[in-house]
């Protein structure tokens, strides 16, 4: 039997071929990168997009009145996790899911967003989603014992994109591969300078790391590419948070006065 006859015979025929021509030329157009549908089959497969991903100006995140405008800040991750291809996209229909800039007024270059997906203080763990758009910090913070609880412990994975972990160490001094924001810098509210870049790879030291030490001083930037983030700890009590910005706060730029 020759090829041909093989393949007729085994596949039923000429429909049959066609069918599988046809399959083969819709898994051709989810696994090429230029190649996407508007049905998001290629969601999980650790696709990107081709280009970057754009870093926005405060102007779209503040309203006339100085206040934060949470759905333009929505908005911006959910072009980051459509970038991403994130599996859970519509996590940003969630009620859970939260935005926020610590009240300083600088969502471009400080901030983030994230959804608690369980916060259990009976038996101490925590699961949380972190979400940082390109080059977009989180404020400089500790945990200490609070609620009766012990100081936070915290163990980071990145899902996609990269982060810049800083950790307790280094001078600000020291040649970083990322420029911190300058509204921080002013503030003198860092002091881990400690840098490790952290990519969407396996490994300890390459896409994951933990705290040095309970209580210890640190933050995380995306990388250019904005970041997703699966954080592992133990209890998160906002009583235990500590900023090194004392004009943070957890939660959000409200109107100017007048």
């Amino acid at each position: 039997m020759n090829r041909r006859n093989w393949i007729t015979n085994t596949l039923g025929g000429a429909v049959g071929v066609a069918a599988l021509l046809a399959s083969a030329g819709a898994i051709a157009q989810v696994l090429t990168p230029g190649g996407r549908g508007q049905n998001n089959q290629n969601r999980g497969l650790g696709i990107r997009r081709r280009g970057t991903l754009t870093k926005y100006d405060n102007s779209r995140y503040y309203k006339a009145d100085g206040s934060f405008n949470e759905e333009a800040a929505k908005a911006a991750f959910a072009e980051m996790f459509r970038f991403h291809n994130y599996t859970l996209a519509d996590v940003v229909n969630d009620e859970r899911f939260w935005v926020m800039d610590f009240g300083l007024g600088d969502f471009s270059n400080v901030g983030m967003g994230g959804i608690f997906w369980l916060n259990d203080k009976e038996h101490g763990y925590f699961g949380h989603e972190i979400y940082l758009l390109p080059f977009q910090m989180i404020p400089e913070h500790s945990h200490v014992e609070a609620e009766g609880k012990p100081a936070k412990h915290e163990y980071w994975q990145v899902r996609d994109g990269s982060i810049y972990n800083f950790g307790e160490g280094g001078s600000k001094d020291d040649k970083l591969p990322v420029a911190l924001p300058k509204s921080q810098l002013d503030a003198d509210a860092i002091t881990a300078f400690n840098c490790v870049e952290l990519k969407a790879v396996t490994g300890v030291g390459k896409g994951e790391a933990g705290l040095n030490r309970l209580g210890a001083w640190h933050f995380m930037m995306g990388g250019a590419e904005g970041t997703i983030v699966t954080e592992y700890a133990s209890y998160h009590s906002g009583d235990g948070l500590r900023f090194q910005n004392k004009k943070a706060f957890a939660g959000n730029t409200p109107a100017r006065n007048g």
